[in-house]
């Protein structure tokens, strides 16, 4: 099992949790959805580049009015919660095909099937990822994935 993280750094809560297992079934490696390079580094890493299940949950949130929100601030959102996980997507699903096989999970969000006020950028992302899997579902099924 690889566990990944933007930041390293911050993984000593989670390799106390592991206990034991930290070396041994799971190792933590370094992974930026937001970076393409991070992507191919963490997955060129292991052997094979072999992925049987990818649990995609990287996200982060806005919320606030609207007009208080900056457009970087929503490009930013949007290029974690949606393209991050089309980044990964792109980086594993050509091999899983091939194999045919694999599973794909994504955690989502409630709001990506009801907006709730306030939080009109971040339903968006969620919407989008929603609408990503569902189409994407169609081909990947054909595949075993």
């Amino acid at each position: 099992v690889i566990a990944t993280m933007r930041n390293v750094g911050r993984s000593a809560a989670l390799a106390a949790a592991a206990g034991p297992a930290l070396g041994r079934t799971l190792e933590i490696k370094q992974l930026d959805v937001c970076d393409e390079g991070s992507i191919r580094a963490c997955l060129d890493s292991l052997p094979g580049r072999h992925i049987d299940v990818l649990v995609s949950n990287a996200g982060v949130g806005m919320a606030g009015p609207l007009e208080c929100q900056s457009l970087a601030a929503m490009q930013s959102l949007m290029d974690t919660n949606f393209f991050g996980l089309v980044r990964l997507v792109k980086e594993v699903l050509p091999d899983m095909k091939r194999r045919r096989g694999g599973h794909i999970v994504v955690i989502s969000s409630i709001m990506g099937l009801q907006g709730i006020v306030f939080n009109d950028v971040y339903a968006a992302s969620k919407f989008a990822v929603e609408g990503f899997c569902e189409s994407l579902v169609v081909q990947a099924l054909r595949f075993n994935v």
